[in-house]
């Protein structure tokens, strides 16, 4: 084989590994389907000519044009690589967030026995032995199917229950957020938390399906679990029209009082996280008149890792004041840690702090009505540092960060029409509004025990509800 022969196979050899590197890169681009249709045409033609023109230039004999073909596709190499890279994270993501048809909502749960019970553990408990079970807990149907076959009595009063099951062989099944905040919220006087062990605990799992349809406007249900992974500290319904490129976020007060559907009775927003996921969507659609579509409950602890992630987030405050919880994850113990002090104006704050700002409500003369808005411009100041450049430094963290943030019904497809949709207009009009009511005590969560609530004031709902509708209806 002579000379000249072996280095036109080796120049085709190098010209067919770029060419692969190409297609790889044009492979990720294509599933990930969120270029607007000219930015892909001008990504795809850039690639086809820089390609062709580096594979002419590198086969014609002159030395100083195989050196700029050569240049060229090392270009193509390294743009395209890391392209390749960043694409197939996003893909990935992609696919283990939205691809499946259901998403796992998980739920811990307590065997609780009086104390003086000998019993020490769920091997002691004998078949024939009768457990009360918390009719209302979430996913309780295959909490009973785990446990094991025992005499179940349903239960919808748990402070009845647990005085039964004093000094008895009786014992009761609880998911572990309705327990702890009951004891949490009720005098010592009612019922000791001393009086009690907790004899088995065990985590439920069971899958949602999600919403596969997809649409030009709807409703997005999105809501802030606190450390439990249960109670919903902040409620928001986010109306998105893509095709008037307007978004509407609505604020609820976690403290509102409304119909829990199919229960018989009211209470709060945030108690009502204990329940199905389903049902508080329901209420929120009898409360408003209006279908929603899509719901999204973002976890406590991944908010700070997303912070952290993208370098810290932006909040402006238009008052000084010092945060009444501590730089503490995981616990309401606010004697741990230190609080942290907010000066008026702008300032970027890590997550931990940012935090703390979205859980503050005391500070403020407005509480819950106040952080609502707090909470609006840090969701909204989030979204924008993600979408900026510099993120792309530390791209893989922020996956990383992603994992763990949030539960949603969401389907991939309303998520890349979305995101296709803001990078052809990036300036959609954000329309924030907030419902509001009457401050007062009443029976909560789930009929246990006095809570702390809102009464709805309709004139606010019913204008709230009429511009949530009429963004979705703009054509």
């Amino acid at each position: 084989m002579n000379k000249r022969l072996k280095q036109k196979i080796i120049k085709n050899v190098f010209s067919l590994i770029v060419l692969i590197i190409v297609l790889l890169a044009v492979y990720e681009v294509l599933k990930l389907d969120m270029l607007p249709g000219k930015y892909l045409s001008l990504f795809l033609i850039g690639e086809g000519v820089l390609f062709l023109l580096a594979f002419i230039l590198y086969n014609i004999r002159k030395k100083a044009l195989i050196i700029i073909g050569l240049i060229l596709y090392i270009l193509l190499v390294i743009g395209n690589i890391f392209g390749y890279y960043y694409l197939n994270k996003a893909n990935s993501f992609l696919d283990d967030s939205f691809s499946k048809n259901y998403y796992i909502v998980e739920t811990n749960y307590y065997l609780v026995a009086d104390k003086n019970n000998d019993v020490e553990d769920i091997d002691e408990v004998k078949k024939n032995s009768s457990i009360n079970y918390y009719k209302y807990s979430r996913s309780v149907k295959q909490a009973l199917k785990d446990l094991g076959k025992y005499k179940y009595t349903s239960t919808d009063t748990v402070i009845d229950s647990l005085k039964q099951i004093k000094n008895t062989d009786t014992y009761l099944l609880i998911d572990s957020a309705n327990y702890d905040y009951l004891f949490e919220n009720t005098s010592q006087d009612i019922i000791n938390k001393g009086d009690y062990k907790i004899i088995h605990t065990f985590a439920v799992q069971e899958k949602v399906k999600t919403n596969q349809s997809t649409s030009n406007s709807y409703n997005i249900y999105v809501s802030g679990l606190d450390f439990t992974g249960v109670m919903r500290d902040y409620n928001l319904i986010a109306t998105v029209n893509t095709k008037t490129k307007k978004v509407v976020l609505t604020s609820i007060p976690r403290d509102y009082y409304v119909d829990v559907p199919g229960y018989g009775m009211k209470d709060t927003l945030m108690c009502m996280g204990s329940l199905d996921p389903e049902v508080s969507k329901e209420a929120l659609e009898k409360l408003f008149n209006t279908k929603i579509d899509y719901t999204v409950s973002l976890n406590t602890n991944s908010l700070v890792d997303v912070v952290d992630a993208v370098g810290g987030v932006e909040f402006c405050s238009d008052i000084s004041f010092r945060t009444t919880h501590s730089l503490v994850l995981n616990t309401y113990d606010d004697s741990k840690g230190r609080k942290l002090y907010v000066q008026k104006g702008c300032d970027t704050y890590n997550g931990i702090e940012i935090l703390a700002i979205a859980r503050e409500r005391n500070a403020f003369p407005g509480r819950d009505r106040y952080r609502q808005k707090n909470c609006r411009q840090i969701l909204i100041n989030i979204m924008k540092k993600m979408a900026s450049t510099t993120t792309l430094t530390n791209y893989s963290e922020i996956m990383e960060s992603l994992d763990g943030l949030y539960t949603t019904d969401m389907n991939d497809k309303v998520i890349k029409k979305l995101v296709r949709t803001a990078l052809e207009n990036p300036n959609f009009e954000i329309i924030e509004q907030s419902v509001d009511g009457t401050d007062h005590e009443g029976i909560g969560h789930l009929g246990t025990s006095e809570a702390w609530i809102m009464e709805p004031d309709m004139n606010t709902v019913n204008a709230a509800s009429k511009k949530i509708n009429s963004v979705l209806k703009e054509k």
